[in-house]
């Protein structure tokens, strides 16, 4: 069978390195940062989109250091990275996760109630199920950026536009959803609503 890969979505693979960053609060720290990295186990098994401040960024080398390489310790964010990017097949809507800790939904009908009120939305479950499939209709259109990657894992942006109803009925919202990206198509909420997007 013939699968039609395309080179408009990347995995980041380190095949030494089974250890993912899947929602470790304290971070990443311990006897395995002797052997990889913080951002290699970050973003370890990760997808992103392939673009500039879509997916790490690899670290730049010269012409001189490339040359003088005679033990190929040359790796795509450090010497000696064994991390590489696969082409992946562009993610669809059904192969997103979404993790949602408890208390987040409450924090955003908590904190931003009056602007939900003035899209013309209830501040209700069925305005968080439409925010979820937003979230996951934008990054799977690469509508996002990487804002960090830490010892706490990859954090991003998500821009989601929200379709104003009512008397702001044709109009379109762009707002800034906070998520952390984990392993395999997983992404765990960090603020539901964090702001207008610019």
């Amino acid at each position: 069978m013939f699968v039609n890969w395309s080179n408009d979505w990347i995995q980041v693979v380190d095949n030494l390195n089974d250890v993912v960053f899947d929602d470790n609060e304290n971070g990443i720290h311990g006897l395995i940062t002797q052997k990889h990295c913080e951002k290699c186990i970050a973003v370890n098994q990760c997808w992103f989109a392939n673009e500039k401040n879509k997916k790490p960024e690899s670290m730049e080398y010269s012409i001189e250091q490339i040359l003088n390489d005679s033990k190929n310790k040359i790796g795509l964010y450090h010497y000696n990275c064994h991390c590489q990017e696969i082409d992946i097949l562009t993610p669809t809507e059904k192969d997103i996760k979404l993790i949602c800790p408890e208390g987040k939904d409450d924090w955003l009908f908590r904190d931003k109630t009056p602007w939900i009120r003035s899209l013309g939305y209830e501040n209700d479950n069925a305005f968080l199920e439409y925010l979820k499939k937003k979230v996951v209709e934008s990054y799977c259109l690469g509508q996002y950026e990487i804002r960090d990657i830490t010892k706490y894992g990859v954090a991003i942006n998500v821009f989601v536009n929200i379709e104003g109803r009512g008397k702001n009925f044709g109009k379109i919202y762009t707002a800034k959803s906070a998520w952390m990206v984990f392993s395999n198509g997983k992404l765990k909420c960090n603020t539901f609503l964090g702001g207008k997007a610019k």
